[in-house]
């Protein structure tokens, strides 16, 4: 597969190494030869550490200096820093908390060209399966290019570009991330704003090949908060893994009609089946008692 030339998977960790390393086990299996690169935000638990220092052949780590603290962590900055070191055509911009869930084939390849051949003044190519908990507002906003096999969301009343123009997990376009002079920013919401002044929509892949685990961990500040702590003690620290599925399941995905939406319940099924669906991509949402002290405990930090 000639992707191993154009695509570098960034993998965005900290302190969740049992999800860091299902995260690099699926792109060794979905994605062999393409090279990956690590940037972990300094983690300092000894799995995570040990998963660091263990890394298999192929897969780069980069640990940059502290940060300053903020709800992301180093994120952007690190973001920032793969763009700059990285040399590779398109930057796979993954979290610890995903995995690839199906194989890439040639075919995904050109499809990557052909959406930046067809769209020159894009950057960003989304390549997430929806969350069906989103369903009712995706089926309204998401559109199929007219000249391209693949989605745009069209949502006016929306002032907040996040979601439309960008997202934390996308393929992005290098050379024209630099020549833009692009610099992501400390939050989601003035990257999705940088982007839409200079690429506009974001396209979606018609054939996704990316999606979040259900029930992990989440960090805010690099702290969790009590609710969160025992949301992840219920849930049990093993990732909420999305089972392989046969050659078939996939063929058939990239034959449907594109009035049917890729969304995560309908093609994907967790290893766990405890898992409910629609699924609840944090732990502490998959308890409700719980989800409602994590708010309230946000609410009083202010």
């Amino acid at each position: 597969m000639s992707l191993d030339k154009k695509l570098t998977v960034c993998i965005f960790s900290y302190n969740r190494g049992l999800f860091l390393n299902n995260a690099i086990e699926s792109c060794q299996r979905y994605a062999a030869g393409v090279p990956v690169c690590v940037v972990d935000d300094n983690s300092d638990d000894p799995e995570t550490r040990t998963v660091l220092a263990n890394l298999p052949d192929g897969v780069t780590l980069f640990q940059p200096p502290p940060q300053e603290e903020n709800r992301h962590g180093g994120l952007y900055d690190n973001m920032q820093l793969a763009l700059e070191r990285v040399d590779s055509e398109w930057l796979l911009f993954l979290q610890d908390d995903m995995q690839l869930v199906r194989p890439l084939a040639p075919d995904d390849e050109a499809y990557i060209e052909a959406f930046f051949d067809a769209f020159e003044e894009k950057a960003f190519l989304n390549p997430v399966f929806l969350k069906g908990q989103r369903s009712r507002r995706d089926q309204r906003i998401t559109r199929v290019f007219d000249n391209f096999p693949g989605y745009y969301r069209n949502y006016p009343e929306k002032s907040n570009p996040r979601g439309l123009c960008y997202a934390d997990v996308v393929i992005g376009h290098t050379q024209r991330l630099k020549a833009r002079g692009w610099r992501f920013s400390r939050s989601e919401q003035d990257n999705a704003h940088q982007a839409q002044r200079h690429f506009g929509l974001m396209g979606f892949m018609a054939h996704p090949f990316v999606m979040f685990l259900p029930q992990v961990p989440v960090y805010r500040g690099k702290t969790k908060t009590w609710a969160v702590a025992t949301a992840e003690r219920w849930s049990g620290r093993e990732p909420k893994r999305f089972l392989e599925r046969p050659p078939e399941h996939w063929r058939q995905f990239k034959a449907r009609p594109l009035s049917e939406l890729p969304v995560a319940e309908t093609y994907l099924q967790c290893e766990d089946r405890d898992v409910k669906t629609p699924y609840q991509y944090s732990a502490v949402n998959a308890y409700w008692p719980l989800r409602a002290l994590h708010k309230l405990t946000l609410m009083l930090k202010g």
